[in-house]
């Protein structure tokens, strides 16, 4: 008897304790079917869930993502699963250290405190927030690094400005492939394409990025402070901790650093539609025009490239000189070889030699031992003209908000064969080497996903698909030498056995390039040891397009 009492006292102090929880999670199931909180534009931002034909798809690849089975293509079975582990104490730590940015935002919209208080519970995750003392952000345009296929487009990356002054380790948030240095080009580029490297977000503070981009690299950052609320940067930061680690396959013309950031912005700010405008194809510089386009764009600012500056001062100086001015920053050649020069030559070919040198030692060449040695004596020598710096940089790079759109949509008219037929030309985005040039780098073209079209009268044909097409130029100078190099991945149609074949072919070329003298200037351009005329001297194209010796 004492028994069946005791059985019967704790059976009901159990559903006593149960039933407020069956109770709440009741509740709470009901206010999601209510509200189609799976509908929710930031529960569907914060899953990456995109339209997919007629129906729904996240584009996270990876299982772990998710807190239940099937939810990629069901926006309502990861709500129910998130629900349910809201009611459940340890499922919920889970959660929220797992989710952080996923386990706020569903907590308040339910009205459920404490949601901050089990957020700060997760060590791993406090320890990587203290890294992120500020509340505003930037996004940062790195212009095109045309020795890598990779960053032909440009690269953007996220900002978190410190509320100290020293705004130069204020931390970064950057979404890049990661990548094998062990690969060729050709497997490199094909990674790429096709999604490859999988997609990872590191946090270097920002003079590491500005030495690598504007110094070695020779980019301009362009950086945008954005609009964003302390509690919208806190929700960017809780979800960059949700897909840091390899959640997204990492493809270079469309799921990319521009594609993913406009997604963490989204999902801070749910509702802007930011990622709408883009289609097959996401472009670094169009990101600026998006978020221009959203109201999100506040003050502006300019980090300029060191080696852009020294290819700019070189143009400025006889051939004679530049190649004196390498000698120079390489040790090769001491200031006392300058003398003989007349001033103006002299100041011109010390301050770029100075200059020259800084790149050189960005860039860990040279001499490593004589580094500290080299510009010092180049100094002193500076110090002891009336005028030791005459060169000035002569352009200002224009932001990637300046440059045209990249659609192109064409009618032609093609003779094959003794026979004319229009034809009509689409590219997603095309930039060529004759198109205005502000906004873009010089001495490059890209062309993505460019389908042809030929109206015959008896059929439609398709002749041919670039689905990408991307060279650079740069020429090689006395004190540069870049690698040039063109990808392609194009289909044609070949004709075989009387008939069209569709045939696709991938390659990759690499060499050198150089510009040509100009017509005016060819036989006097010193930098083909000759001395210059007086119309050489005055002609100002001269100084630009003579070939190096």
């Amino acid at each position: 008897m004492n028994f069946l009492r005791s059985f019967l006292a704790g059976a009901c102090l159990l559903l006593c304790a149960v039933q407020p929880a069956l109770a709440g999670l009741h509740e709470d199931l009901q206010r999601v079917e209510a509200e189609r909180l799976e509908r929710d534009p930031a529960w569907l931002a914060l899953l990456h869930y995109r339209p997919d034909g007629s129906g729904i798809e996240s584009q996270a690849d990876q299982p772990r993502f998710f807190l239940a089975d099937g939810a990629r293509h069901s926006p309502r079975a990861e709500l129910l699963a998130a629900v349910a582990a809201l009611h459940d104490a340890a499922a919920a730590q889970d959660f929220a250290c797992r989710f952080p940015a996923r386990f706020e935002w569903l907590s308040a919209r339910l009205g459920r405190e404490g949601a901050e208080a089990l957020t700060s519970q997760c060590a791993a995750l406090a320890e990587w927030l203290a890294a992120f003392p500020g509340r505003r952000v930037s996004i940062d345009f790195a212009s095109s690094y045309l020795e890598n296929p990779s960053s032909t487009f440009g690269h953007t990356f996220l900002r978190i400005y410190r509320e100290s002054s020293d705004e130069l380790l204020s931390p970064t948030i950057n979404y890049a492939a990661r990548t094998d240095a062990r690969e060729g080009d050709l497997a490199f580029v094909t990674k790429g394409l096709f999604g490859g490297f999988p997609g990872v977000a590191d946090t270097l503070p920002f003079y590491r990025r500005l030495r690598t981009y504007t110094e070695i690299e020779g980019r301009d950052i362009h950086e945008y402070e954005l609009s964003l609320t302390p509690a919208e940067v806190r929700r960017l930061l809780l979800h960059t901790w949700e897909i840091k680690d390899g959640v997204f396959d990492y493809y270079f013309i469309h799921e990319n650093c521009a594609y993913r950031t406009l997604a963490l912005l989204d999902a801070a700010r749910p509702g802007t539609g930011l990622l709408d405008r883009f289609g097959a194809v996401t472009v670094p510089v169009d990101t600026v025009r998006a978020l221009r386009a959203a109201g999100m764009l506040g003050a502006q600012r300019l980090w300029p490239s060191l080696p852009k500056r020294v290819r700019d001062l070189e143009t400025q100086v006889d051939g004679e000189d530049g190649a004196l001015a390498r000698q120079l920053a390489l040790g090769l050649a001491t200031p006392a070889q300058v003398r003989t020069l007349s001033p103006a030559r002299q100041a011109g070919t010390l301050q770029l030699a100075y200059e020259y040198g800084a790149v050189l030692i960005d860039r860990d060449e040279g001499d490593r031992v004589r580094r500290k040695e080299i510009p010092g004596a180049i100094t002193k020598a500076r110090l002891a003209l009336a005028q030791p710096e005459v060169l000035a940089s002569r352009s200002t790079p224009n932001g990637p908000e300046d440059g045209h759109d990249g659609g192109l949509l064409a009618a032609s008219l093609r003779q094959r064969g003794g026979r004319h037929a229009p034809a009509l030309d689409y590219a997603a985005f095309q930039h060529s080497l004759t198109d205005p040039l502000p906004g873009y780098e010089p001495h490059a073209e890209i062309t993505v996903l460019n389908p042809e079209i030929e109206i015959g009268a008896d059929r439609v044909r398709l002749r041919r698909i670039d689905w990408l097409v991307a060279q650079s130029t740069i020429p090689s100078s006395t004190l540069f030498a870049p690698r040039a190099w063109r990808v392609e991945l194009t289909t044609r149609a070949t004709p075989f056995a009387g008939r069209d074949h569709m045939a696709t072919r991938l390659a990759y070329h690499t060499g050198r390039a150089w510009l040509l003298p100009g017509i005016p200037c060819w036989r006097c351009c010193p930098a083909w040891g000759l001395k210059p005329a007086a119309a050489c001297r005055t002609t100002p194209p001269c100084s630009v397009r003579c070939a190096p010796r």
